[in-house]
Protein backbone atom coordinates (compact mmCIF):
# COMPACT_ATOMS: atom_id res chain seq x y z
CA UNK A 1 0.00 0.00 0.00
CA UNK A 2 1.47 3.34 -1.08
CA UNK A 3 0.80 5.93 1.65
CA UNK A 4 1.36 9.66 1.88
CA UNK A 5 2.00 11.67 5.07
CA UNK A 6 -0.66 14.15 6.17
CA UNK A 7 -1.07 16.75 8.90
CA UNK A 8 -4.22 17.55 10.83
CA UNK A 9 -5.13 20.95 9.38
CA UNK A 10 -8.05 21.51 11.71
CA UNK A 11 -11.47 20.62 12.99
CA UNK A 12 -14.65 22.20 11.74
CA UNK A 13 -17.96 21.97 13.42
CA UNK A 14 -21.30 23.35 14.24
CA UNK A 15 -22.74 22.29 17.58
CA UNK A 16 -26.21 23.28 16.38
CA UNK A 17 -25.98 21.06 13.29
CA UNK A 18 -23.87 18.33 14.94
CA UNK A 19 -21.62 18.31 11.86
CA UNK A 20 -17.90 17.87 12.51
CA UNK A 21 -15.08 17.37 10.04
CA UNK A 22 -11.42 16.65 10.66
CA UNK A 23 -9.38 18.00 7.75
CA UNK A 24 -6.16 16.21 6.85
CA UNK A 25 -3.76 18.00 4.53
CA UNK A 26 -1.15 16.25 2.41
CA UNK A 27 2.27 17.16 3.85
CA UNK A 28 3.99 19.38 1.33
CA UNK A 29 1.14 18.91 -1.15
CA UNK A 30 -2.04 20.59 -2.29
CA UNK A 31 -4.58 17.89 -1.50
CA UNK A 32 -6.70 17.73 1.60
CA UNK A 33 -9.07 15.09 2.92
CA UNK A 34 -12.23 15.93 4.90
CA UNK A 35 -13.52 13.16 7.19
CA UNK A 36 -16.83 13.54 9.03
CA UNK A 37 -16.54 12.58 12.70
CA UNK A 38 -18.69 12.64 15.82
CA UNK A 39 -18.86 15.44 18.37
CA UNK A 40 -16.93 13.63 21.17
CA UNK A 41 -14.17 12.67 18.74
CA UNK A 42 -13.99 16.25 17.40
CA UNK A 43 -13.70 17.51 20.98
CA UNK A 44 -10.89 15.07 21.78
CA UNK A 45 -8.92 15.90 18.62
CA UNK A 46 -9.38 19.63 19.28
CA UNK A 47 -8.03 19.24 22.82
CA UNK A 48 -5.03 17.28 21.53
CA UNK A 49 -4.33 19.90 18.83
CA UNK A 50 -4.45 22.65 21.45
CA UNK A 51 -2.20 20.70 23.84
CA UNK A 52 -4.73 20.94 26.69
CA UNK A 53 -3.84 19.14 29.93
CA UNK A 54 -6.44 17.95 32.41
CA UNK A 55 -6.24 16.88 36.03
CA UNK A 56 -7.89 13.57 35.20
CA UNK A 57 -6.85 11.47 32.18
CA UNK A 58 -9.02 11.33 29.08
CA UNK A 59 -9.55 8.04 27.23
CA UNK A 60 -6.53 8.55 24.97
CA UNK A 61 -4.35 9.54 27.91
CA UNK A 62 -5.28 6.26 29.58
CA UNK A 63 -4.73 4.22 26.40
CA UNK A 64 -1.34 5.84 25.91
CA UNK A 65 -0.35 4.96 29.48
CA UNK A 66 -1.47 1.35 28.97
CA UNK A 67 0.64 1.11 25.82
CA UNK A 68 3.69 2.48 27.63
CA UNK A 69 3.24 0.01 30.51
CA UNK A 70 3.06 -3.07 28.23
CA UNK A 71 5.52 -1.65 26.73
CA UNK A 72 4.36 -0.85 23.21
CA UNK A 73 4.66 2.13 20.94
CA UNK A 74 2.56 3.38 18.05
CA UNK A 75 4.66 3.62 14.89
CA UNK A 76 2.06 5.19 12.59
CA UNK A 77 -1.62 5.32 11.75
CA UNK A 78 -2.99 4.94 8.25
CA UNK A 79 -6.32 5.99 6.79
CA UNK A 80 -6.31 2.76 4.82
CA UNK A 81 -9.53 2.50 2.83
CA UNK A 82 -12.84 4.03 1.86
CA UNK A 83 -15.85 1.77 1.35
CA UNK A 84 -19.45 2.99 0.89
CA UNK A 85 -18.49 6.50 2.07
CA UNK A 86 -16.95 5.10 5.27
CA UNK A 87 -13.26 5.57 6.02
CA UNK A 88 -11.27 2.80 7.72
CA UNK A 89 -8.02 3.23 9.62
CA UNK A 90 -5.27 1.00 10.93
CA UNK A 91 -2.95 1.61 13.88
CA UNK A 92 0.54 0.12 13.51
CA UNK A 93 2.58 -0.55 16.60
CA UNK A 94 5.46 -2.50 18.04
CA UNK A 95 5.67 -4.27 21.39
CA UNK A 96 8.75 -4.17 23.60
CA UNK A 97 9.79 -7.64 22.36
CA UNK A 98 9.82 -6.39 18.76
CA UNK A 99 6.51 -7.99 17.77
CA UNK A 100 4.55 -5.79 15.41
CA UNK A 101 0.78 -5.40 15.53
CA UNK A 102 -2.01 -3.78 13.53
CA UNK A 103 -5.29 -2.64 15.09
CA UNK A 104 -8.42 -1.79 13.09
CA UNK A 105 -9.74 1.62 14.17
CA UNK A 106 -12.12 4.42 13.32
CA UNK A 107 -10.19 7.27 11.66
CA UNK A 108 -11.07 9.70 14.46
CA UNK A 109 -9.69 7.33 17.11
CA UNK A 110 -6.56 6.60 15.06
CA UNK A 111 -5.95 10.32 14.49
CA UNK A 112 -6.43 11.12 18.19
CA UNK A 113 -4.05 8.32 19.16
CA UNK A 114 -1.46 9.53 16.64
CA UNK A 115 -1.68 13.05 18.01
CA UNK A 116 -1.34 11.78 21.58
CA UNK A 117 1.66 9.56 20.78
CA UNK A 118 3.20 11.93 18.21
CA UNK A 119 3.03 9.15 15.60
CA UNK A 120 2.86 10.00 11.89
CA UNK A 121 -0.50 9.99 10.14
CA UNK A 122 -0.59 8.56 6.63
CA UNK A 123 -3.31 8.18 4.01
CA UNK A 124 -3.44 5.41 1.43
CA UNK A 125 -2.76 7.17 -1.89
CA UNK A 126 -5.81 5.46 -3.40
CA UNK A 127 -8.03 6.97 -0.69
CA UNK A 128 -6.52 10.40 -1.28
CA UNK A 129 -7.14 10.01 -5.02
CA UNK A 130 -10.76 8.90 -4.45
CA UNK A 131 -11.82 11.34 -1.73
CA UNK A 132 -9.15 14.03 -1.62
CA UNK A 133 -9.78 17.60 -2.69
CA UNK A 134 -7.34 19.95 -4.38
CA UNK A 135 -6.36 23.46 -3.43
CA UNK A 136 -3.49 25.57 -2.19
CA UNK A 137 -5.27 26.45 1.04
CA UNK A 138 -7.60 24.28 3.08
CA UNK A 139 -10.99 25.97 2.67
CA UNK A 140 -11.90 28.24 5.54
CA UNK A 141 -15.52 27.14 5.25
CA UNK A 142 -14.50 23.64 6.33
CA UNK A 143 -11.95 24.54 9.02
CA UNK A 144 -13.92 27.09 10.99
CA UNK A 145 -17.31 26.65 12.63
CA UNK A 146 -19.54 28.10 9.90
CA UNK A 147 -23.13 27.05 9.46
CA UNK A 148 -24.30 24.46 6.94
CA UNK A 149 -25.57 27.13 4.53
CA UNK A 150 -22.10 28.70 4.26
CA UNK A 151 -20.48 25.29 3.75
CA UNK A 152 -23.03 24.38 1.07
CA UNK A 153 -22.41 27.64 -0.78
CA UNK A 154 -18.66 27.08 -0.68
CA UNK A 155 -18.95 23.46 -1.86
CA UNK A 156 -21.37 24.41 -4.66
CA UNK A 157 -18.94 27.10 -5.85
CA UNK A 158 -16.09 24.55 -5.85
CA UNK A 159 -18.33 22.08 -7.71
CA UNK A 160 -18.99 24.63 -10.46
CA UNK A 161 -15.26 25.33 -10.74
CA UNK A 162 -14.44 21.61 -10.97
CA UNK A 163 -17.03 21.08 -13.72
CA UNK A 164 -15.75 24.12 -15.63
CA UNK A 165 -12.20 22.69 -15.46
CA UNK A 166 -13.52 19.22 -16.43
CA UNK A 167 -12.23 17.75 -13.15
CA UNK A 168 -15.06 15.23 -13.03
CA UNK A 169 -13.71 13.00 -10.26
CA UNK A 170 -13.27 16.01 -7.99
CA UNK A 171 -16.75 17.21 -9.03
CA UNK A 172 -18.23 13.84 -8.07
CA UNK A 173 -16.61 14.01 -4.63
CA UNK A 174 -17.92 17.53 -4.13
CA UNK A 175 -21.40 16.43 -5.22
CA UNK A 176 -21.28 13.60 -2.65
CA UNK A 177 -20.15 15.97 0.11
CA UNK A 178 -22.98 18.37 -0.77
CA UNK A 179 -25.49 15.54 -0.75
CA UNK A 180 -24.28 14.27 2.65
CA UNK A 181 -24.37 17.77 4.15
CA UNK A 182 -27.89 18.33 2.80
CA UNK A 183 -29.05 15.00 4.30
CA UNK A 184 -27.57 15.90 7.68
CA UNK A 185 -29.20 19.33 7.58
CA UNK A 186 -32.62 17.88 6.70
CA UNK A 187 -32.51 15.29 9.49
CA UNK A 188 -32.12 17.92 12.21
Amino acid sequence: MNCLPVDVAGISGSAANKNYVVVLRESGGVRWLPIYIGAPEAHTISLLLEGEKFARPLTFDMFHEILKSIPSTIERVIIASLTDNTFYAEVYGIRGDGTRFIIDARPSDAIALALKTKAPILVNSTVLEEAGMFGEVVPTALTTPFDAETKLKYLNDKLQQAVAKEEYENAARLRDMISELQKQTRSE
